[in-house]
């Protein structure tokens, strides 16, 4: 039996890639407010959930999946690697490990590995399509893991532009004075990962537009020692098909090391937590 790829669903994918990976997402429960709560699957209206957190006075957020959630998906493949939000940003992980234990309590046999992705939403897509080019081409389960831990701890980069702190400021992540002033102000942050799966802010810049330039001009800079055309970046845009494909134009036109750009709509996770504008990219 080939290795099964699994992740929790802040995995940014189309349907068509899903489908080419067979990659199953263990859904996490999308919060928005005290009331409404949303699985986070393929019948999601990312469009809905926008407008409820949109009009909704109370923050929105998420629960992660139970260890009987990603319990259920293991005991169906004998080899299996799950890829899971940053341990540091949400409870996903540590469900998974605990699923793991319960699995390999009844079947010590299974080989079952968690990939701690130190990322989310484009940082698990770009983890994702890692391991299927290592599947593919036909290496041991052990080389497959060791590969992609290293990538995740060593190599791999995450940015992100927020165009709306709107639901940052609901959930307390950032302060309600910050965030007027950061409107009046026209502030957009670069926002990036610390190199140990927690958030930290590298820029903030005038405007989202000068925002979107410092963002190809950091990846840039990132990228300027890397082989020409040698990495492969993903883009999850939210709600802004328009802006993701301006981006991804800029970036091969101004980033030699990039030999593809890959474009995908948030899902339901993503969409809460950049939303309605947001990009996030991993390479």
């Amino acid at each position: 039996m080939a290795i099964k790829i699994l992740a929790d669903s802040c995995c940014d994918v189309t349907p068509a890639l899903k489908n080419l990976m067979e990659l199953d997402l263990i859904p996490l429960k999308l919060l928005v407010g005290k009331e409404l709560q949303l699985v986070d699957d393929e019948t999601l209206d990312i469009k809905n959930l926008l407008f409820q957190m949109k009009h909704s006075k109370e923050g929105s957020g998420s629960a992660c999946p139970s260890p009987e959630d990603y319990a259920a998906a293991m005991r169906a493949a004998d080899e299996c690697i799950v890829v899971t939000l940053s341990s540091k940003l949400s409870g996903s992980h540590n469900s998974a490990v605990v699923a793991r234990d319960m699995v390999l309590e009844d079947e010590p046999d299974k080989k079952i590995f968690i990939l701690d992705s130190e990322s989310a939403s484009a940082g698990e897509t770009r983890l994702v399509l890692l391991l299927h080019e290592l599947i593919s081409a036909g290496l041991s389960f052990e080389e497959i893991c060791a590969k992609a831990d290293d990538f995740a701890k060593n190599k791999m980069h995450t940015f992100f532009v927020l165009e709306s702190l709107d639901n940052l400021i609901k959930n307390g992540r950032v302060s309600k004075a910050a965030g007027v002033l950061g409107s009046m102000l026209s502030l957009r942050p670069v926002m990036c990962e610390d190199g140990h799966g927690e958030i930290a802010c590298k820029e903030k810049v005038r405007g989202t537009a000068n925002a979107m330039k410092r963002l190809v001009e950091i990846i840039a800079e990132t990228t300027a020692n890397a082989a020409e055309k040698s990495l492969l970046l993903v883009l999850s845009q939210c709600n802004c098909p328009e802006r993701g494909i301006s981006l991804k134009k800029d970036l091969l036109a101004k980033c030699p090391a990039l030999r593809e750009v890959l474009v995908v709509p948030t899902g339901g996770l993503s969409t809460v937590y950049a939303n309605d504008g947001g990009v996030v990219v991993a390479f």
